[in-house]
């Protein structure tokens, strides 16, 4: 009978949590902003990483053109430096991109949930920042389009640095290109900075909304 008496509380308990999740959609809705932060958490370390192998590959490539092709072992051995960190920019970028992917995921969770917010306040505040932050995801997109161009039209330069063969016009004609597609870069990533900015704005604000 105690076993009986104590199972059948249990399965209330039960009933009455599973109401509350029902009645309390803004901690759905917290949850799903927690785990996106995550994923932001992660995209700044993998952005921090980013940085820190441009800089590199970056000084790799100043101290080839200080040397010229008229000192090509050496420029030939900087450029097969320069293609392993371009590997690892790669991967980085890639792995950057899927922890984009991930946010979008719960991103569309928390839009979900939103639907069951009967706050219109906080509805509003919510919405609000979802858009920015689907903004912010279509940003992104260009910039990592626009990346992946470059890291391609680098390798094809370092290959080039690689044959001693290479002309000055293959070698100026690849480095137009790569500064062009840079400009794209820079804009798409200007872009992306504002939507940051404007999403972590409306995030804060949620944030004490929800909290308070």
């Amino acid at each position: 009978m105690k076993v009986g008496k104590w199972s059948f509380i249990f399965a209330v308990i039960i009933i009455l949590l599973q109401a509350c999740n029902v009645l309390a959609p803004e901690n759905e809705l917290l949850s799903s902003m927690e785990k996106i932060a995550k994923y932001e958490r992660n995209l700044n370390e993998e952005q921090t990483v980013l940085a820190e192998l441009e800089q590199k590959q970056m000084k790799l490539y100043n101290e080839m053109m200080s040397y010229g092709m008229k000192q090509f072992p050496k420029v030939a051995r900087l450029s097969k430096e320069a293609l392993q960190i371009l590997d690892d920019r790669e991967k980085y970028i890639k792995k950057e991109y899927k922890t984009v992917q991930l946010a979008k995921e719960q991103l569309n969770i928390a839009e979900d949930n939103l639907s069951n917010v009967r706050d219109e306040e906080m509805k509003q505040q919510a919405n609000g920042l979802i858009d920015v932050a689907i903004q912010r995801y279509e940003a992104y997109e260009e910039l990592y389009q626009s990346y992946r161009q470059a890291l391609t039209l680098e390798k094809v330069l370092y290959q080039l640095l690689q044959n001693q063969h290479a002309t000055l016009q293959q070698l100026q004609k690849q480095i137009e290109q790569i500064n062009n597609v840079y400009k794209e870069v820079n804009e798409a990533n200007n872009k992306f900075n504002l939507y940051t900015e404007k999403y972590n704005k409306e995030k804060k604000r949620l944030y004490n909304e929800l909290e308070s």
